[in-house]
């Protein structure tokens, strides 16, 4: 017997995490913030696999981290990322669950949009579009 799984439930098992510089240097205590929690995941076995695409021009860094699949507590370490405020003036932070880490390097502009919240969003790959705006 052959069962296959639809891509409707196939669960989202990593995260595109970006943080950058919008003009003026990245929030630092954001940016080492999220560096200590990815280094946290990584060291206890939460993520197995963590792919850096990018260094941003004024600082930061995006990348996806892909849980382990031994640990259930890939959840706790998303909703650890998504605590975490970076200064909305000085820099654009996003996190995007998505089924896997892509393996494939995109490389985007590092340019930022204005949201109507004052907040500003950075291109996230593999499109390079803009990742949404909060609350949208």
């Amino acid at each position: 017997m052959l069962v296959t799984a639809s891509s409707t439930f196939a669960a989202n098992n990593a995260v595109e995490i970006g943080i950058g510089g919008i003009g003026p240097g990245v929030d630092e205590a954001a940016l080492s913030t999220v560096s200590q929690v990815i280094g946290s995941a990584v060291a206890n076995g939460v993520v197995d696999k963590f792919i850096v695409k990018g260094y941003g021009i004024e600082g930061g860094f995006s990348a996806c981290a892909q849980a382990s699949p031994f640990t259930k507590k890939f959840g706790a370490f998303i909703k650890q990322l998504k605590t975490i405020k970076a200064n909305p003036n000085t820099t654009a932070y996003s996190v995007h669950l998505v089924a896997a880490c892509n393996e494939t390097v995109t490389f985007c502009t590092q340019d930022v949009k204005l949201c109507p919240d004052g907040s500003y969003v950075s291109r996230v790959g593999p499109s390079c579009s803009f990742a949404p705006c909060p609350g949208l």
